[in-house]
């Protein structure tokens, strides 16, 4: 989904402090972007923005490809009970519950605030519908501290002694572009800090 990560321009030649905050999101599907980086153990959180409509009991919600430009539509039945909002997959009927962890303001429609739901990798999800129509989903990983270095071109990655990895990388406006050692680029795009709780 979004390439997302928090990040500030450094110095070519620079070496820095731990990686307590790297990794927001990265490329793909959500759930395998998650699965992927819990076992790497990498960073604090998936990061996902997409934007969403509610038409009466449908919630769409629109995934744009910032390389692409492709758009990804999804559609769900929705509804509410209390501080529960139930969303219903019109194809398989499985019905996924999310708890109201905070509320929008009085004016808002009742999909805005901050909502939670198990995830399948074990962790909690969020989600935070905006009222101007975005919806962010953040899903919590494992964080290691580690260290890193960059000389010319080179980004020297290290989470212990003997563990490293050496990608090649730019920064260009608010994007992160990692190539690996086969020419393989992964995107990342600053995001925007959010309270979830």
């Amino acid at each position: 989904m979004t390439a997302s990560m928090r990040t500030g321009k450094r110095k070519a030649e620079a070496t820095g402090g731990p990686l307590d905050a790297v990794i927001l999101a990265a490329p793909g599907d959500a759930r395998a972007t998650a699965a992927a980086l819990a076992g790497r153990g990498v960073g604090t959180a998936v990061l996902v923005e997409l934007t969403y409509q509610v038409h009466g009991p449908l919630l769409l919600t629109f995934y744009r490809h910032p390389g692409s430009g492709a758009t990804e539509t999804q559609a769900a039945g929705i509804r509410f009970d209390g501080d529960i909002m139930i969303q219903k997959d019109p194809q398989a009927g499985g019905e996924t519950r999310l708890t109201r962890k905070r509320a929008g303001g009085p004016q808002d429609p009742p999909i805005v605030g901050v909502w939670s739901t198990p995830h399948e990798t074990g962790q909690t999800a969020f989600l935070l519908y905006t009222s101007d129509g975005r919806v962010v989903f953040r899903l919590p990983i494992r964080a290691d501290r580690g260290r890193w270095s960059a000389l010319g071109d080179q980004l020297t990655l290290a989470s212990g002694p003997s563990t490293s990895a050496i990608v090649r990388y730019a920064v260009q406006g608010d994007r992160l572009v990692l190539i690996d050692g086969a020419g393989k680029q992964i995107v990342y795009t600053r995001a925007e800090l959010l309270e979830y709780q």
